[in-house]
């Protein structure tokens, strides 16, 4: 529901922006004709041709597809001008919504990485060789790589509630017409 000006909210941008993807792949499918006809599970035989059907005018679709594609151009561009624009509070700082959207990225992969830490540093690795058997103790112990694990999950949590907050209470100097 855009606020009093007209203006999208963010989170409101950021779906109509997820729907003209979807509108544009459709269009851009449906142009293809018989080559995206030859991607589907029954393709048909060499013997046969298409031709448009009734009320489908390959041009018309052609003009609205251009013109969705420049909507969406204009609705991304004005998304990041808000990113930039919108300010949250992180950690005691004021960031960008933009720069919180690359710390939730960098975060994210954190989170990956110590995941994998955690699983490494839970068991021992045995070798079994000849009459003796070699332990090789993990490189980092476990209760502090768990604990550093959640850590960054408050952390992501944290982070993911001020963007939220902000893509509802900051706008979009977008009108969907």
């Amino acid at each position: 529901m855009p606020d009093e000006q007209g203006n999208l909210y963010v989170f409101e941008a950021v779906e109509l922006r997820n729907e003209y993807d979807r509108h544009i792949a459709l269009l851009e499918q449906t142009l293809k004709g018989e080559e995206g006809q030859r991607e589907r599970l029954f393709a048909r035989t060499e013997h046969e041709e298409t031709s448009p059907a009734a009320g489908f005018d390959p041009h018309e679709i052609e003009l609205r597809l251009k013109k969705l594609q420049t909507k969406r151009v204009k609705l991304n561009q004005a998304i990041q001008v808000s990113n930039f624009e919108s300010q949250i509070e992180y950690q005691g700082e004021q960031v960008s919504l933009a720069e919180a959207l690359e710390l939730r990225k960098n975060v994210l992969a954190d989170l990956a990485a110590l995941k994998q830490r955690v699983q490494d540093s839970a068991y021992n690795r045995i070798l079994h060789k000849e009459e003796r058997d070699i332990v090789h103790e993990p490189r980092h112990g476990f209760t502090q790589s768990y604990e550093e694990y959640q850590a960054k999950l408050r952390t992501l949590r944290q982070l993911l509630t001020q963007i939220h907050r902000a893509n509802h209470l900051n706008t979009v100097k977008f009108k969907d017409e």
